[in-house]
């Protein structure tokens, strides 16, 4: 997570020497994550907050910085991403989702009329080179958006590569950890943006160096090649005298524990006489930075982690790990002695305490229903059948989607159906894709299943359609031109959650199916299984750019008709926008979400004195 202060006072101490001919371990995330901010920051400025580059331009990019590795005749030997991220880590975690929540409630309140249209050609002179890295991450930019999906579109792109594929790794872990390990034991460079592996030990032919730092020879010089600045903590253990006195994660820890400069935390090592290296206090803070075992690599799923999102393999960990954790219960904590093992104080350590997922944060409304919310029977399907992997069944799942500190910071209980249901679900989840398939084409059918999505949950809940009401305004000429709405921005992140919870499930899927007999599932999960190899990759996904072509060709497909009759709901007559919209609702004291929806719709009554034309097209916030 980074030690405040500490680079400034290593770097002093780096060597910039060939890397040409060396080997290089890669830490994925920080790699996904540099780039993205630097060709974020290349955005014109007179782009609104919705101007994000495209994932399959992010993946081009971070491709194309390793094959200047490679084309350097730098030997790229591991990417590692994390796949889990241990209980420790919680608290930060929730602190940046409180963080991230209150941006884009502040967002929403500064741009109440949404964001200036992205301009043609946007990113159209980023290149791919390592200039990339060195690009400074700092900028006013910061508090704009990052693009939800980049670490999971950006591995899709990899491991579909023939040169970089084989070399990437999801670990069941964090990602640095696994890098200083790798490096400890094989020796090279350790390319990383983290401060905190500046005290790992790396071995004595070890060491690491900043993104930022790597640069190619300048090409009027005599000598071609890459160069960067390495940084040896042996040598600079030696340098300055510490090898005997904790060294610099000695350093680290008084600078941390006392809020000093780095040139004081060195003093006041030479010149303590406590007996700090054996403090209760400093072997917590070294036990932190040597990580732990959450899964050995002969484990079946270990294999499987590698073709799995980051946030998908954290979950599947986490399962494994309850199981392992009722094997062996601790006395302060024992989660056989609940009568549902999830129902743990809320200010107990979330990770493998209770089953739980972090879903990405999305440019959305805040002042709408979570543009998760249409697509929570989608992932319940997928939380049921994860209980494959583990003797004990869950009857909950926490889904941390946003934070508000005022409220809550215990996330979200979802209510994960018995396999029965979820049989059924998977029975009704193939036909409705089926039939979309047969009634539209191609080029629109997943959008239709959003909109499917979006149309059954507000007629379940007696609330107008976001999608509906789209679909309107922009068959009747509401082309936006110069500016994005917060309905289009909102409804793009529905679709775009709709197909990740898809992705939950598919990948979930993967795992049962490669770990499991085929008597372990149910026909129709296998069913499911087949039929979610066809959901498109992130970086075919719909983008705010062209949503409105794309529900202007929904409409004229008369996509709301098929999907009015499979639904059994009255037809949606295309009209002009209501002269006397409806005011905002009080939102429902009940969380629906809770009970899985059975049935699908058929069973769903409406009430007379509800006009369902008005329900599903009249305009009105959730």
């Amino acid at each position: 997570m980074g030690i405040r202060g500490f680079t400034q006072g290593i770097q002093r101490f780096g060597v910039f020497s060939p890397l040409s001919g060396d080997t290089v371990v890669i830490d994925g995330p920080a790699l996904v994550h540099r780039i993205s901010d630097a060709v974020c920051r290349q955005r014109p400025s007179t782009s609104g907050f919705a101007c994000q580059p495209p994932y399959s331009l992010l993946s081009r990019m971070v491709i194309g910085w390793l094959d200047e590795l490679k084309n350097h005749n730098v030997n790229v030997r591991k990417i590692y991403f994390d796949g889990y991220l241990p209980p420790s880590k919680w608290q930060v975690r929730q602190e940046r989702l409180v963080s991230q929540s209150q941006s884009m409630k502040a967002l929403a309140s500064s741009r109440p009329f949404g964001s200036p249209t992205t301009p043609e050609g946007a990113f159209r002179d980023v290149r791919a080179n390592t200039t990339l890295t060195r690009i400074s991450s700092r900028s006013l930019l910061d508090a704009l958006p990052k693009p939800a999906f980049m670490i999971p579109a950006v591995l899709e792109a990899l491991k579909a590569s023939e040169d970089w594929g084989p070399l990437v790794v999801v670990v069941p872990g964090e990602a640095d950890i696994f890098c200083a390990q790798d490096i400890r034991e094989n020796g090279g460079t350790l390319l990383t943006n983290d401060s905190d592996l500046l005290i790992q030990d790396l071995g004595v032919k070890g060491c690491m160096s900043f993104l930022w730092d790597v640069i190619p020879v300048d090409p009027d010089s005599k000598e071609s090649g890459m160069v960067a600045m390495k940084i040896s903590l042996h040598d600079i253990n030696d340098r300055l005298g510490l090898t005997n006195l904790g060294g610099l994660p000695r350093v680290a820890f008084e600078k941390q524990k006392g809020w000093m400069s780095f040139d004081a935390a060195v003093q006041k090592v030479r010149n303590s006489h406590e007996d700090t290296l054996h403090s209760p206090e400093y072997q917590a803070f070294v036990d932190e930075l040597q990580g732990k075992e959450y899964m050995p690599s002969h484990h079946p799923v270990f294999t499987m982690l590698s073709s799995l999102d980051p946030r998908i393999s954290e979950v599947v960990v986490q399962i494994l790990l309850l199981e392992q954790m009722e094997e062996n219960p601790t006395e302060s904590d024992d989660p056989a002695e609940l009568d549902d093992p999830t129902e743990l104080d809320e200010k107990t350590l979330r990770g493998p305490e209770t089953l739980s997922i972090f879903l990405p944060v999305m440019v959305e409304n805040h002042d709408k229903r979570s543009a998760w919310t249409s697509s929570t029977n989608i992932r319940q399907i997928g939380y049921s059948i994860l209980q494959n992997l583990a003797r004990q069944r869950y009857n909950k799942i926490i889904e941390y989607r946003t934070l508000d500190p005022s409220t809550s910071l215990t996330g979200r209980q979802i209510e994960i159906p018995n396999f029965e249901e979820t049989a059924d679900n998977c029975t009704q989840l193939v036909t409705v894709l089926d039939k979309l398939a047969e009634a539209l084409p191609s080029s629109l059918q997943w959008l239709a299943f959003a909109v499917y999505q979006d149309i059954e949950w507000s007629t379940s809940e007696q609330r107008p359609s976001l999608s509906a009401t789209l679909v309107n305004k922009i068959i009747n000429g509401s082309k936006f031109l110069e500016e994005y709405s917060w309905d289009l921005i909102h409804f793009t992140a529905q679709v775009q959650a709709c197909l990740y919870s898809l992705r939950i499930v598919k990948q979930i899927l993967d795992v049962v199916v490669s770990t499991s007999t085929s008597q372990d599932l149910p026909a129709p999960a296998l069913q499911l299984h087949n039929r979610l190899t066809l959901v498109p990759l992130i970086g075919e996904w719909p983008t705010i750019e062209h949503m409105s072509d794309l529900m202007s060709k929904f409409g004229n497909a008369e996509g709301l008709r098929v999907i009015t009759d499979m639904l059994g709901i009255p037809s949606i007559e295309i009209a002009g926008p209501s002269e006397d919209p409806t005011g905002p609702r009080e939102r429902q004291k009940r969380d629906t979400e809770l009970l899985p929806r059975n049935g699908r719709q058929r069973d769903i009554k409406i009430s007379p004195s509800i006009n369902p034309y008005a329900i599903l097209s009249q305009e009105c916030e959730d």
